[in-house]
Order: C-alpha cells, then structure tokens, then sequence
C-alpha cells in the first residue's frame, strides 16, 4: 500500500514558493497590463491590498513549511491550520482578479480567507494556551499528592 501521509512541511514549502513567484508575476500584471499607478487612488488600493494579502499568507505558508520538522507527525490541529494556510492563496488569487475590479469595497472572498487565516492563527494561540496552562494544573496536581 502506498503511504498516503501527506508531507505538510513540503505542500507548505511548494504552495508558499509558487505564490512568492506568482506574487512578483502578480506585480508585474499590476504594473504593465493594469497599469496601477494611473488608476484612481480607490482602485489602486485594492489591487494592491490584495497584492499585499497574497503576499502574506505566501510568507506565512513558507514559515510554517520551514519550522515543520521533516517526516514529523502532525496532529489533527496542526492539520486543520495547514489546510486553511494551503487553501488562502488560492482564494485571495482568485479574490485579485475578481473583486479587485468592483465598484464596492466589499470582498467576500478575500474576507472568507483572511478571517480563515486569522482564525486559523487564534487556534494555533488558543491551543498553545492550553497546553501551557494544562501542564500547570497537572504539576499542581501532582504536588499536592
């Protein structure tokens, strides 16, 4: 049977690498198809907004790809945070080309995955929290008996 365990620290690595390329191909769209910085400052703003957001969950998946332990165990958490990183690209890419160009201000897409990656982030925060405070309250435990 063949080993069905996904490398995270590699998908992280490769989603993270390709947006860093497709973000600088992203700016060069922006400067020479689109021509930004003749557009009203109010369109300007949201290419590059959007710009920017790709920029960060691209970096964002390349700290986690780095910091993973190669061949290391991920549990159900750290899965579910992976994921959510994995899939922000692609929304705010496809958040680039289609709400970029609105007359509102309004991003439903770009909302969905930066709410996603903020949660995702508070998760991982959460977590910590109470592995730290679990662990106290164990060593009290322990003391007392």
């Amino acid at each position: 049977m063949a080993n069905s365990r996904v490398n995270f620290r590699n998908c992280h690595l490769l989603v993270g690498g390709l947006g860093l390329i497709l973000f600088a191909l992203q700016g060069q769209y922006m400067a020479r198809v689109l021509g930004v910085e003749h557009l009203p400052d109010a369109s300007r703003m949201m290419y590059r907004s959007a710009h920017i957001y790709f920029l960060l969950v691209c970096v964002t998946n390349i700290g986690i790809g780095y910091t993973l332990s190669p061949g290391a165990a991920v549990n159900n958490l750290q899965r579910l945070v992976g994921v959510i990183f994995l899939c922000s690209p692609a929304l705010l890419v496809c958040s680039f080309f289609t709400e970029s160009t609105a007359s509102t201000l309004e991003r439903p897409i770009a909302s969905i995955a930066l709410y996603l990656t903020f949660g995702a982030a508070a998760l991982l925060i959460l977590h910590d929290l109470y592995r730290r405070y679990r662990g106290r309250s164990k060593a009290a435990g322990a003391e007392r008996n």
